[in-house]
């Protein structure tokens, strides 16, 4: 894959399940007019076709009697459209800043949204008040940034009400009339409201809000809120952090979360459960074991008794079907319905029934994901007959671009135990430049799928090496929390070790041509490294973790997350810091970082280039306007594409000459370098 490439790329997601068709979302970046595309298409075996035409339409939902999804004109807030089909819907919502989600009830003819409000006067609201020029704000929260989006106290996320039927005598739904239906908007908590779903029955409109306001304390509890005219209560958990809620019936909620055993602030590791909540006992009980099963942040869905969920394992993200009466179930214990290696975006089971009902979990599964082979694909599976050795049919495989290839998995030991990896080696003959890249989080993981970063290093001649070392997801909560309180030292020993047996068990690989790169936490990662370790001829530090101190005040999670990972003590902080370990670097580095990113302010970036320059070591730093955190993700595809043309460039210049050693100023502090290892990769864990 060329940079150029960018846009054959597609992601397939939201699957949902309508008669024999499988109407999904289509997304694909175009380099022409810098934006994305996205509709939607109904697919069988044999056809495909697409159900809408606007710029960016997107998360279909489809019932008996109404159906809606999210559309957009390019470069418009999205709103929702409904009617009896997807073919039918019309626009039925026109707020300022746009819907981010949205339920049906079905029997209810009624739909309920969430959508950020903004205060008179702020984010165009107003013709006559520029950004410039509007009041300013008065903080009191301990988080008042998102990424991506910005300042929220001044628009927060609010749910509405809006019937679907109507007389049709109005001009609401003629197209030019711009009319839409009136909504009624909810009364809700103080904090932001996301999740809006109906109970079967559509006795209870429901969304997940925190359990008190934020008033200048970090808190990580949510809970689910039921919704009225005049007054919202909560549920009454335990401390967790609920991400995605379910009604199995009308007294009767699954949810999807965090336990926060410790205190409100215990995420580190946290591996998310699936949960069942009685609103007549008020009792709250775990179906999976907190130790070892991880679900992934994908709507579960119910089949007759059973939950079908994604859960993360080891570089695949698996479906899984999991008994409503289990407790404490582990991960050898889950009955799997798909492979190891396939990633699971999306998932709808035909006709879900209640646990009330006499079902028998029979039915057909579809799903979206991606492969090894394949960034995007659709298929199906058969819940009547799926066993532990079926595997999903595959109706559909987006072609992935030419010279791609398949990485090899590494299972390599550890210091804590076995650790994942991938080798991908170019095509032709070596010896070949390495590339070690390292994934952010830390918990996260990189997967089997087909990655497009891969595959643009190894089309260039570049083998990457990338490893899911401890501090990752997708193991164990062990595994998970290994890093906290010594962010630097497991993981850099797995990842280093990851490389070593690479470079030993495959001779057409250069030693000498060694580049390190990684973003967020494998930017941070990346910096302590090449302050420890100084074989590598060049270094790309993206969108980093680089000062936990400054962190704490510009981060728009900065409030809670080094303090969880670094801890409060001031000589771990620094042992953990690469801004404090920057004068030990003489590795060339290229520093990358969009300027609107609010997870690593700009500021990271900023602070540590200045150190790297006054140490004396080649730097130099890439700033990319208008992106956030997300660039390599979902940033603006002429930057994504220019992103990837800066990397070849940084490796082409440092990497590919046939001189062997590491770069003068590298050279030039190497003997120091052994000793300063010591101090930097064997960070002692914080008290």
């Amino acid at each position: 894959m060329n940079p150029e490439d960018l846009d054959t790329l597609a992601e397939y997601s939201t699957p949902v399940l309508r008669g024999d068709e499988a109407v999904i979302t289509i997304r694909r970046p175009d380099l022409e007019s810098n934006t994305y595309l996205s509709q939607l298409f109904a697919l069988t075996e044999t056809s495909s076709r697409r159900l809408t035409h606007a710029w960016n339409d997107s998360a279909p939902q489809v019932g008996q009697n109404w159906s809606g999804y999210l559309g957009a004109e390019k470069k418009a807030a999205p709103q929702l459209f409904a009617g009896p089909t997807l073919e039918s819907a019309h626009q039925i919502t026109d707020n300022h800043l746009g819907v981010s989600e949205f339920a049906l009830d079905d029997t209810g003819s009624r739909a309920l949204y969430t959508a950020r409000v903004a205060e008179p006067g702020r984010y165009g609201s107003d013709d006559d008040v520029p950004a410039a020029e509007e009041a300013p704000r008065r903080i009191s929260s301990s988080k008042y940034l998102a990424n991506g989006l910005g300042y929220t106290g001044d628009r927060p996320s609010r749910a509405f009400l809006v019937d679907l039927a109507e007389p049709g005598l109005g001009k609401a739904g003629l197209r030019g009339a711009a009319e839409v239906p009136l909504s009624t908007l909810l009364t809700t908590p103080e904090s932001d409201v996301h999740d809006p779903q109906f109970s079967p029955g559509g006795h209870w409109a429901s969304v997940i809000a925190a359990v008190e306001p934020d008033h200048g304390r970090p808190d990580l509890r949510s809970t689910v809120w039921l919704l009225g005219l005049e007054e919202s209560r909560p549920l009454d958990l335990p401390p967790m952090d609920v991400s995605l809620h379910v009604w199995i019936d009308e007294d009767t909620v699954l949810l999807l979360g965090n336990a926060l055993t410790r205190d409100e602030l215990d995420f580190v590791g946290q591996m998310p459960g699936l949960f069942v909540h009685d609103l007549h006992t008020g009792s709250t009980r775990r179906l999976t074991d907190p130790e070892t099963v991880a679900l992934a942040p994908i709507r579960p869905q119910i089949n007759g008794g059973e939950a079908i969920v994604v859960v993360d394992s080891d570089g695949a993200s698996r479906l899984v079907r999991i008994d409503l009466g289990a407790a404490g179930l582990g991960l050898d214990e889950l009955t799997f319905l798909s492979d190891d290696t396939t990633v699971i975006t999306g998932f709808d089971v035909a006709g879900f029934e209640t646990a009330d009902d006499a079902g028998t979990g029979a039915g057909t599964l579809v799903f979206t994901g991606s492969t090894p082979e394949s960034p995007a694909v659709l298929g199906r599976l058969d819940l009547s007959t799926t066993s532990a050795v079926d595997l999903p049919v595959i109706d559909l495989q987006h072609p992935a671009p030419a010279n791609s290839v398949l990485p090899e998995v590494l299972r390599v030991p550890g210091e804590g135990g076995t650790i994942t990896g991938w080798l991908a080696k170019p095509q032709g003959e070596g010896p070949f430049p390495v590339i070690l890249n390292i994934h952010g989080g830390p918990f996260a993981q990189y997967t089997h799928s087909w990655f497009d970063e891969t595959q643009v290093l190894t089309s260039a001649g570049y083998a990457v090496v990338y490893s899911n070392p401890r501090g990752s997801g997708g193991r164990t909560r062990s595994w998970g929390t290994a890093v906290q309180g010594d962010m630097a030292a497991p993981a850099m020993s797995d990842v280093l070790a990851v490389l070593d047996h690479a470079l030993a068990a495959n001779p057409d690989l250069d030693a000498d041509r060694l580049g390190i790169q990684g973003g967020s936490y494998g930017g941070y990662l990346t910096a302590m490294t090449i302050a420890a370790d100084h074989r590598f001829r060049a270094a790309i530090v993206e969108r980093g973790y680089l000062d936990p101190d400054s962190f704490v005040g510009t981060s728009d999670i900065g409030r809670f997350f080094t303090e969880e990972y670094t801890t409060r003590s001031r000589a771990a902080i620094e042992r953990q810091s690469p801004l404090a370990h920057a004068d030990k670097v003489g590795t060339p580095t290229l520093v990358m970082h969009s300027e609107l990113d609010l997870r690593c302010p700009f500021e990271q970036a900023q602070q540590y280039y200045a150190a790297l320059q006054r140490a004396g070591v080649e730097t130099e730093m890439l700033v990319f306007p208008g992106e956030n955190h997300e660039l390599s993700r979902s940033g603006q595809p002429r930057h994504r594409r220019q992103r990837f043309e800066a990397i070849l460039d940084w490796w082409d210049r440092h990497l590919a000459g046939a001189e062997t050693g590491p770069g003068d100023a590298a050279a030039g502090q190497a003997a120091a370098g052994e000793s300063d290892a010591a101090g930097v990769a064997g960070a002692a864990p914080a008290d």
